[in-house]
């Protein structure tokens, strides 16, 4: 339970950080100014929780572990049960700060739960939009979990902490084009949730695009690091 707090609390700082600085300043920062908010935040979080939880921190990433065998299964639905409330918190307060100027933002949750077709930044069909989310949430699982591989023992936080918060800059550098803010499950259930109309009816197309990228990483990571645990299953499994 406590690892499952340790996920909702970094999902929180990451969400907020990355949605607020859309929300609020999306128009001075831009897509790359976006980007590495998310990404920094993501790296900061993982710095503070990765040694308790693993910094998943998207439930892509933890379907991700439990298939590769990095995950206990019964620690799956816990760990995104609490990714999905730190996220609708996170997307709440962004969203409560942004309507608190003139003029307020009446389309700010639209834009936060992503979308396709006409709620596309790029107009971006939901083909496509489906593609973008699988290719970008299997690359950012791979990556963040790749990291955590036993072959590089030393400064393990800090490398997946860097490895993650890279991966994250990515995926929204080449996602926000097509989708808005894409590649997170529990963000785009949040704001959905919070939103409601087409936001609900696009809703498949975050969750189950990420969850199959998830899959294909999982298939992936059994490739090229079986029959391995990562570092935090190996510290668990030692005497106390």
């Amino acid at each position: 339970m406590r690892r499952a707090w340790a996920e909702g609390i970094g999902t929180f700082i990451v969400v907020f950080a990355g949605c607020g600085a859309a929300a609020v300043g999306g128009a001075a920062l831009g897509t790359i100014g976006i980007a590495f908010a998310f990404g920094i935040a993501f790296a900061a979080a993982a710095l503070a929780l990765g040694p308790s939880s693993g910094a998943h921190l998207n439930p892509a990433v933890t379907v991700a572990a439990a298939l590769a065998g990095r995950l206990p299964a019964r620690e799956v639905l816990p760990y995104i049960a609490a990714q999905i409330a730190g996220a609708t918190a996170g997307v709440g307060l962004a969203v409560t700060i942004a309507r608190g100027r003139p003029g307020g933002a009446p389309l700010v949750l639209e834009a936060l739960a992503g979308g396709f077709g006409r709620h596309s930044p790029g107009f971006y069909g939901a083909n496509a939009a489906l593609a973008v989310e699988i290719g970008l949430s299997a690359i950012l699982a791979f990556v963040l979990l790749g990291s955590t591989s036993r072959a590089r023992p030393a400064a393990q936080n800090t490398l997946t902490a860097l490895a993650g918060g890279l991966g994250v800059t990515l995926v929204h550098l080449v996602g926000m084009p097509v989708t808005g803010l894409p590649a997170h499950p529990a963000r785009a259930i949040g704001a959905a949730f919070c939103a409601g109309g087409v936001a609900l009816d696009q809703l498949w197309v975050f969750v189950l695009g990420p969850i199959l990228g998830g899959a294909i990483a999982a298939m992936a990571l059994r490739v090229s690091f079986a029959p391995e645990r990562s570092v935090l299953e190996e510290k668990r499994a030692q005497p106390s």
